[in-house]
């Protein structure tokens, strides 16, 4: 009986051990790629808004009264706008992948078309004679704020009319898969749960044997995690890949390592957590006193 006792123990130990390790694997990405305030706080720290920027400047069309230097200020100016836009957009688009809301953002560009006003005026007024007509020059610049109104939409927009309907299937099998994973991550954790009082069950709620299954258990699975964790070269590697192929994303080489760290820091402080629970249950289970075993009694 104590054989099966123990073949079922180990099984239900092996389970658990796949849950948990599971487990930590999903909660390393809510915590991550599926955070939104974890998104926004790497691109600031990678200073990725200042590549794409720079991206965006080298691709602008040559204006008339817009050069280099008036285009950096403008960009100066509105960076920090452009940060805050980019969260925003960044917040409603997760809100969207995990159900709580449509895909309706939509942002107010008259802050871009206000600097780009103020900075083109001051280049016309600096170059116009001193004896220019007001009429002229006001007629002038209502012409100019034309042009600037035609170059630069009123708004932003962003729905599933304006990405596409090839850019809306990607973003349903999207929210789909995000849905797979907040799904796992209820059910790993009352699978869990289910485990280790099934473990308490098998054990004929004996304190040293179940504090000791499940110490073990909770070691191997910080090993795992923490081993795991370690892997992050090879996200380095897939990241820099990544770079490569994209123009977008050229500069950022140097600071893939420290996304790396950023990216499997959840899973290795998870693997701490279970590993330090695991040495504190096996302590535990060997300062309980073994169950004295019952003399068998025969019958005469």
């Amino acid at each position: 009986m104590s054989v099966v006792r123990g073949f079922f123990s180990g099984v239900l130990c092996f389970l658990l051990f796949d849950a948990l390790a599971l487990l930590g694997i999903v909660i390393t990405l809510n915590m991550t790629v599926l955070n939104p305030d974890f998104v926004t706080a790497e691109l600031d720290k990678l200073d990725v808004y200042s590549v794409v920027i720079d991206q965006a400047k080298a691709q602008l069309p040559v204006q008339e009264f817009i050069d280099a230097e008036t285009v950096d200020e403008i960009v100066t100016e509105l960076k920090p706008w452009f940060e805050g836009q980019a969260d925003t957009v960044i917040h409603d688009v997760y809100a969207y992948l995990k159900g709580e809301q449509e895909l309706d953002v939509v942002i107010s560009l008259e802050p871009v078309r206000d600097v780009v006003k103020e900075k083109v005026r001051e280049i016309v007024l600096e170059s116009l004679p001193p004896e220019s007509p007001q009429s002229e020059i006001d007629a002038f610049m209502a012409q100019v704020y034309a042009e600037v109104d035609d170059l630069i939409p009123a708004t932003f927009q962003l729905n599933e009319t304006s990405v596409g309907p090839q850019i809306t299937a990607q973003l349903e099998q999207a929210k789909q898969v995000v849905g797979y994973i907040d799904t796992a991550y209820k059910v790993l954790i009352i699978v869990a749960a289910l485990l280790v009082l099934l473990i308490a069950v098998m054990q004929w709620w004996q304190p040293k044997p179940i504090t000791r299954s499940i110490g073990i258990t909770f070691i191997l699975v910080g090993v795992a995690c923490i081993l795991g964790s370690l892997l992050d070269v090879l996200i380095v590697q897939f990241l820099s890949r990544l770079a490569g192929e994209s123009s977008m994303l050229l500069g950022l080489e140097a600071k893939l390592p420290q996304l790396a760290s950023d990216l499997t820091a959840p899973i290795r402080m998870y693997g701490i957590g279970f590993l330090s629970a695991g040495v504190v249950l096996v302590i535990i289970s060997a300062l309980f006193r073994a169950p004295e075993k019952k003399p068998e009694v025969r019958n005469a």
